[in-house]
């Protein structure tokens, strides 16, 4: 399973949880998320710096943000401190977008991982033995670009998690692409070429998790 399918997978745990100790009267549903929803930005950037390693600084931004804003929920610092703190995270955002690095790089391995909340990215992979990777995309938009790449014998496997965006997957023309999962107010769509493949056509396996949101595959940008 993967790290985004099982971040998911907690937080509806979670909620559903909260909301059976509410209606059992042991605790207020509204209080205890008005108090600790920004436990989310925290477990978002730390779910980003495992998945991203070298990118630290969306990961660092997301944990800062939350933690503050936690403290300001339980009442450990001044709730008048946080009103600054959405401006400040505009101009480190904005700042990062001017000078940050190029997204845009082909990489070799042999998967992808990526995590995008609230902006948009685009990665890719040329690997001769590409397996797979992890999507998780939440309010925003991401790229998987495959062109260049070559599924290892037997299929790669990407499992995506996209809830209020999009995920576009771009792949040569002769992959065979299967795409199952669950679909939430959202769905999914292959426009590869409907053409009788080969038995041994390279296989790219797809396992989505969509709420409120897309994930389309394709040759190219349509």
């Amino acid at each position: 399973m993967s790290r985004g399918r099982a971040f998911v997978g907690i937080l509806l745990i979670a909620l559903g949880a909260l909301l059976l100790l509410d209606r059992g009267g042991v605790l207020d549903a509204g209080d205890t998320i008005g108090q600790w929803w920004p436990v989310l930005f925290v477990v978002a950037g730390l779910l980003y710096f495992s998945l991203s390693p070298p990118h630290v600084v969306v990961p660092a931004v997301l944990i800062i943000v939350g933690l503050v804003l936690l403290a300001g929920s339980l009442d450990f610092i001044d709730q008048n401190v946080t009103q600054y703190l959405w401006p400040i995270v505009l101009v480190l955002v904005g700042l990062w977008v001017i000078v940050g690095p190029n997204r845009r790089g082909i990489s070799v391995s042999d998967r992808v991982n990526s995590v995008v909340a609230f902006f948009g990215r685009h990665v890719a992979s040329a690997s001769p033995q590409f397996r797979g990777g992890s999507i998780l995309n939440v309010f925003g938009g991401t790229e998987v670009d495959l062109r260049s790449a070559h599924p290892v014998e037997g299929g790669a496997a990407i499992d995506v998690v996209c809830a209020f965006g999009g995920v576009d997957i771009l792949v040569p023309e002769g992959w065979r692409v299967v795409i199952r999962g669950l679909p939430l107010f959202g769905g999914w769509s292959n426009k590869t070429k409907a053409e009788v493949l080969a038995a041994d056509a390279p296989l790219l396996s797809i396992e989505a998790l969509v709420a409120f949101g897309g994930v389309e595959v394709k040759h190219g940008k349509q």
